[in-house]
């Protein structure tokens, strides 16, 4: 990996800059041609990816890397390819002929410009290319700074994007703090960055400076509920599965577990059941994703150990023990944390599983809805009842749900993906992407026979008088 200077930052940036000015809305065949090069980037590099992120991580299964990496990546630019021409397409919005004659008015999508996107290491390569799908898509030029924490995938990526795309068009660039730092204090004409809360807001604060347009996806703590009849030995199965991806590491993992209060044991013994049959010999199984770094491997061990010291019951399935040398972690369950808590206070971001206990859903819900707006909310129902899943839907603000499953609404091509408040800022993903990150450009043609025009031609007379009057009138009913 090759850390960049500010200086070598700066000349991207501006030959970027030129490079818009010069061209500032590509055709639809040079933006096809962009979003083809970039599935063929995939395509050529499945294997030096699926090598870098399990070097990065020292233990990553290949088979999540092709299915939530590079294959996230893909989905999303075939979507592109096959949706461009109809989200390219001006939209006639259509005018009162009594007040504007024979005018007509369309809303265009405009390219923005030069793209900052700030990527994590979590999804080292997902994270750093399906907002630049959106971006290409909608005409801009992109400079992508891949996480230093990923060093080995961060490599692959400045190694080989020159073969694929002129800098001009696409760039990957990395550094640490400051040149993060000043990254996000550049003039950018769209800035995103995908992390944690914290820093989030230090990226607003910098963007501000410029008012540059920012989106944020964030993450935060995603609640599930378990139903009643969600106690169910395969829904438990279901949930500990989309935990254990990526050992936790994933924005929309589901965080903490509601149960209902009379059915917590069962559902405790059924998830130590679940585990034994699938992973008997848990600690340094290939399967198990190391936690990225010896920091946060040590943050999730303090946040348990915090848990015991409280007098919390602490269950590590399969009775597995962490294994340091490749920062692999025990699936933990922690029962009735206080919310004080670092489990409770802070984004698990790990393979520990916060479980509490309500008596009613409305009790569930303003408990979720009394702390910061998650990325999402799930729920766990075998009966599916129409009726409490519809006000489960509606019942609590988050950015986005899922009904027995868990992260497969982020993961959709064709719809949208973010957060709200805490959670996040904007939207990337199917046509709210491409207008995300593009200006929604009003046209208005008007013709001579246009009586409000006249209205306002001085000096105001019979006329004004008349259209003044009319903006009072009642309608008819």
């Amino acid at each position: 990996m090759k850390e960049n200077t500010v200086a070598e930052l700066e000349t991207l940036f501006e030959k970027q800059r030129k490079a818009f000015s010069e061209n500032n809305n590509p055709s639809y065949e040079e933006r096809m041609g962009w979003l083809k090069s970039l599935e063929q980037m995939m395509m050529d590099l499945r294997h030096p990816i699926r090598e870098a992120i399990s070097k990065d991580f020292d233990c990553h299964s290949p088979l999540i890397t092709d299915m939530f990496e590079t294959g996230g990546v893909l989905g999303r630019c075939r979507n592109a390819q096959a949706s461009l021409k109809e989200w390219m397409a001006p939209v006639d919005r259509p005018l009162s002929d009594i007040v504007h004659g024979s005018s007509n008015c369309q809303v265009i999508q405009q390219p923005k410009g030069v793209m900052g996107n700030i990527s994590p290491w979590n999804f080292p390569i997902e994270c750093s290319l399906v907002m630049v799908c959106d971006m290409l898509a909608a005409g801009n030029r992109v400079i992508v700074k891949a996480s230093e924490l990923a060093p080995a995938t961060a490599k692959v990526l400045q190694d080989h994007v020159g073969k694929y795309f002129p800098e001009e068009v696409l760039a990957i660039v990395v550094g640490g703090i400051s040149f993060s730092q000043h990254f996000a204090s550049m003039r950018w004409d769209h800035l995103t960055y995908t992390g944690n809360t914290e820093v989030g807001r230090l990226i607003m604060k910098a963007a501000a400076e410029n008012l540059t347009p920012v989106t944020l996806e964030l993450g935060g703590k995603n609640p599930t509920i378990f139903l009643d009849d969600g106690v169910d030995k395969q829904k438990i199965r279901e949930y500990l599965s989309f935990k254990f991806c990526k050992s936790g590491q994933i924005c929309t993992s589901p965080d903490y577990a509601m149960v209902p209060e009379n059915l917590l044991e069962e559902w405790l013994e059924l998830a130590q059941e679940v585990w034994q049959e699938a992973y008997p010999n848990y600690s340094d199984h290939p399967d198990v994703t190391g936690i990225i770094n010896e920091r946060h491997f040590g943050r999730l061990l303090n946040a348990v150990e915090e848990a015991k010291d409280d007098g919390c019951r602490v269950i590590a399935l399969s009775n597995a023990e962490p294994v340091p040398s490749r920062r692999q972690l025990p699936m933990y369950l922690v029962v009735s944390p206080r919310d004080e808590l670092m489990v409770m206070r802070e984004e698990t971001f790990g393979p520990i599983t916060p479980v509490l206990t309500y008596k009613t859903l409305d009790e569930a819900y303003e408990y979720i809805n009394n702390r910061e707006r998650p990325l999402a909310s799930y729920l766990v129902t075998q009966a599916r009842d129409p009726e409490v899943v519809e006000a489960f839907k509606k019942a609590i603000v988050s950015g986005g749900a899922g009904i027995n499953v868990f992260g497969f609404q982020a993961a959709e091509p064709t719809a949208p993906f973010g957060g709200i408040g805490a959670s996040g800022i904007g939207a990337h993903g199917g046509p709210q992407g491409f207008a995300n990150y593009s200006h929604s450009k009003t046209v208005y043609n008007c013709t001579d026979d246009n009586p409000l025009k006249m209205s306002i031609c001085v000096p105001y007379g019979e006329i004004t008088q008349a259209f003044a009057e009319g903006v009072f009138a009642q309608p008819e009913q």
